[in-house]
């Protein structure tokens, strides 16, 4: 039983499952890569594994980092780490088993890769900590995932030679989550301001949040017809441009609630973007 709930808490914990949704964005980095076409399922399996990896070191290092800023926030104080359900040295446990599934999931695709690998982790480990100092923190998580799609992309091709087309793809996905990230921050904008944590919602307010995530969402959105537009694409490439561009809408619909519109809303809407390209 008790080996039932530290596996139920690392879950929790790591949000592992959520990686499932970050997938399309990584292969379409990899289609791309790969001379738009899938790579070998061996590639495949093995960015797959590297991204939970990364995912879990990521979001472990975030709650560590946060554990005392989450004590205090009725909303994440039954995390585990705050709620005691996890201690610190589990933690760094499970942050490091993320970190080693990571590298050596680059040191099995070779080349390029176990060259790359450090820099992701940077913004990886530092994304979180940006709250404590600038509100435009949340651009460091749409750092971090920007980056995913180009590590598919040094995977698949064996080269970090990028072509137009991921590296705007890249971008397109850096403003999608940013802007997601202020829409999530607005769950927090009373927290955030007594504790002094900096974010574009503390600082302008709801109203004055939305209007800059509206127009991160607009630069995503014109991007992300640049890469079809540069890819040449056809009827339904435009189609998953449009359902991509409905799911953005419906983020700033106010009979909608905030959680809802961060997830599963822009989830749908990053999923929708990341499909036009595999299918121009």
């Amino acid at each position: 039983m008790k080996t039932e709930t530290t596996l139920k808490n690392i879950l929790n914990f790591t949000k592992i499952e959520h990686t499932a949704f970050s997938l399309p964005l990584i292969f379409t980095g990899a289609w791309l890569g790969a001379g738009n076409r899938l790579p070998a399922l061996d590639v495949i399996l093995l960015i797959v594994v590297a991204a939970i990896g990364a995912r879990v070191f990521g979001m472990s290092m975030n709650r560590i980092f946060d554990r005392h800023i989450d004590r205090l926030n009725p909303r994440t104080a039954n995390r585990e780490l705050p709620a005691g359900k996890m201690d610190l040295a589990q933690a760094m446990v499970v942050a490091g088993g993320g970190l080693l599934l990571y590298l050596a999931s680059c040191w099995a695709l070779g080349g390029w890769c176990p060259i790359l690998a450090p820099i992701p982790l940077i913004p990886l480990l530092g994304y979180s900590l940006l709250k404590r100092f600038t509100p435009l923190c949340h651009f460091g998580i749409g750092l971090c995932l920007a980056l995913a799609p180009l590590g598919a992309f040094v995977a698949a091709s064996g080269h970090p030679r990028f072509t137009w087309p991921v590296l705007l793809f890249s971008g397109f996905v850096f403003f999608w989550l940013s802007g997601a990230d202020i829409i999530y921050a607005l769950m927090d904008i009373d927290h955030d301001r007594s504790h002094n944590i900096h974010s574009i919602p503390a600082r302008l307010g709801f109203n004055g949040a939305l209007r800059v995530a509206g127009a991160v969402h607009l630069a995503a959105l014109g991007i992300l017809i640049a890469v079809v537009r540069t890819l040449n694409g056809g009827l339904t490439a435009w189609g998953a441009l449009a359902v991509s561009a409905v799911f953005f809408v419906l983020m700033y619909v106010p009979a909608i609630p905030v959680p809802k519109r961060f997830f599963p809303i822009s989830t749908l809407a990053g999923i929708a973007g990341a499909l036009a390209p595999m299918v121009a």
